[in-house]
């Protein structure tokens, strides 16, 4: 159980945005049975994307996937369910639904105007993009290009 605001927190925490649980930067990372609640002032969120990458010069290019399921999200108190960071690609699979509420084998993803398709909704609300189980969302790299390639 990961809690974000109680009688005893700090009145510092009035002014931040904290986060439950902060992805890493690495694929294979799955998260399961875990339940979130009280993150909903300022811009807390369950989750944070990309550990360690909170500026551009931490050279990752992002597009991580993190699985999920068995989550629980209290709608009542947690209003923000992702906030995107630096390189803002990390993938969520929702093996589910218990994330996106789009049902099983759904996603999670920033916003980027060419990721809105019609299985997807923009939930500015909620910190991405949701999509549901009849697409599927990848990380696409280019590794040993030439100096001089660009696009």
């Amino acid at each position: 159980m990961v809690v974000g605001k109680t009688e005893n927190t700090e009145e510092a925490l009035d002014v931040a945005s904290p986060v439950g649980v902060i992805t890493p930067r690495t694929e294979l990372f799955s998260l399961s049975g875990v339940k979130f609640f009280n993150y909903n002032w300022n811009g807390a969120a369950a989750f944070k994307t990309c550990s360690h990458c909170f500026h551009d010069a931490a050279t990752d290019s992002g597009g991580r996937t993190i699985t999920s399921w068995d989550l629980h999200i209290d709608e009542a108190t947690v209003t923000r369910r992702v906030q995107y960071s630096t390189p803002f690609r990390t993938i969520f699979f929702d093996k589910d639904g218990t994330l996106t509420g789009k049902g099983a084998n759904s996603w999670f993803l920033p916003y980027w105007k060419h990721l809105l398709q019609p299985e997807c909704t923009q939930e500015d609300a909620l910190g991405g993009i949701t999509c549901d189980g009849t697409v599927e969302a990848r990380r696409v790299a280019f590794h040993s290009m030439p100096s001089n390639f660009i696009g």
